[in-house]
C-alpha cells in the first residue's frame, strides 16, 4: 500500500468518529446494519474505516482512485471475495450508480466545492436516500482567505488569469506545481478553478438544497465542537459569542445537513 493511501486511511479513522458525533447530536445514530454512501470517496479511506466498524459502507466518485482500498478490504475480509464496494459515476450520463432508496446516510468531505451541477447532484442524493434518511456534507467556504487547492488568497472569489499570475509570480505553488514557471502555474490554476470548482454563497447553497429537500441546517457549531486542535478550542467562546460560528461558516468551512 502506498504511503499516500496509508496516511489517508489514518486520517479517515478520525473523520468517521467525527461524523458519528455530529450525527448523534442531530438525532441520528448509525446502526451496524446502516447502509452508508461516501459520495466523492476519493481513495476510499473512510469507506474502509466504516467497514472496520461493521457498517455497510460503499463509495463512488468520478475518478476511480480506490483500487488499493478495495483490495485491502478484500484482504482483511471486510467484504466478500467478489464484492465491489466502489463504483464510478459516469459524468456523461450523471447518475449515482446505486438503486433508489438504498442508503440511511450519504456524506461527503471536501466534495461540493467541485460540484458544478448542484440540481442534478442533489436530485441523485435524494433518489438514493431512504425515506427519513440523512445527509451530511463538509466543504470549504467561498470566502476562505486561502483557497485550499491552489493556495492562492481568496481564489474562491477572484479567479482571473492576471490575479492568479501575480500570486504565481510571488511564488505560490501547490504540491503538484513544484518546478512550474509562474505562467504555467497561473494557467493550471485558472483551468482548475474554472473547470473543477464552484463556490456558491450560503444563500445559493440553501436555495439549491431546498429545491430538492424540505430542510437544511448549517451546523458549523458542531464542526467546531468536534474538530481537533485549535478549532475545537474556539467552541467555549462560540457559545458565548455566536458570531464566531458565523465567521467559521463564512471564512472557513460550510457544513450542511438535511433529511429526506
Amino acid at each position: 500500500m502506498s504511503g499516500y493511501t496509508t496516511a489517508y486511511i489514518t486520517d479517515s479513522h478520525k473523520n468517521v468518529q467525527f461524523y458519528q458525533n455530529i450525527l448523534k447530536e442531530m438525532g441520528f445514530e448509525l446502526k451496524h446494519d446502516s447502509a452508508i454512501l461516501d459520495f466523492g470517496c476519493g481513495a476510499g479511506g473512510e469507506v474502509y474505516q466504516l467497514r472496520k466498524k461493521n457498517y455497510h459502507a460503499v463509495g463512488c466518485d468520478i475518478i476511480p482512485l480506490y483500487e488499493e482500498v478495495q483490495n485491502l478490504c478484500r484482504e482483511e475480509k471486510l467484504i466478500k471475495e467478489n464484492e465491489i464496494i466502489f463504483r464510478t459515476i459516469d459524468i456523461n450520463n450523471y447518475r449515482i450508480p446505486f438503486a433508489d432508496n438504498s442508503f440511511d446516510f450519504v456524506f461527503s468531505n471536501q466534495v461540493f466545492e467541485h460540484v458544478k451541477n448542484y440540481p442534478e447532484t442533489l436530485a441523485e442524493i435524494y433518489r438514493v436516500l431512504k425515506p427519513g434518511a440523512c445527509s451530511l456534507h463538509f466543504f470549504p467556504s467561498r470566502y476562505r482567505p486561502v483557497e485550499c487547492h491552489v493556495f492562492v488568497p481568496f481564489a474562491g472569489i477572484f479567479q482571473s488569469y492576471n490575479y492568479l499570475k501575480f500570486w504565481a509570480f510571488m511564488g505560490i505553488r501547490n504540491a503538484y506545481q513544484k518546478g512550474f514557471s509562474y505562467k504555467k502555474t497561473a494557467a493550471a490554476n485558472h483551468e482548475f478553478l474554472h473547470k473543477r470548482t464552484m463556490y456558491y454563497s450560503k444563500k445559493k447553497i440553501a436555495q439549491y438544497v431546498l429545491n430538492q429537500f424540505k430542510n437544511i441546517s448549517f451546523i458549523e457549531h458542531l464542526f467546531i465542537k468536534y474538530s481537533e486542535g485549535r478549532l475545537k478550542k474556539l467552541y467555549p467562546l462560540s457559545q458565548k459569542f455566536p458570531f464566531i460560528v458565523s465567521l467559521i461558516s463564512t471564512f472557513h468551512t460550510r457544513v450542511i445537513f438535511f433529511t429526506k
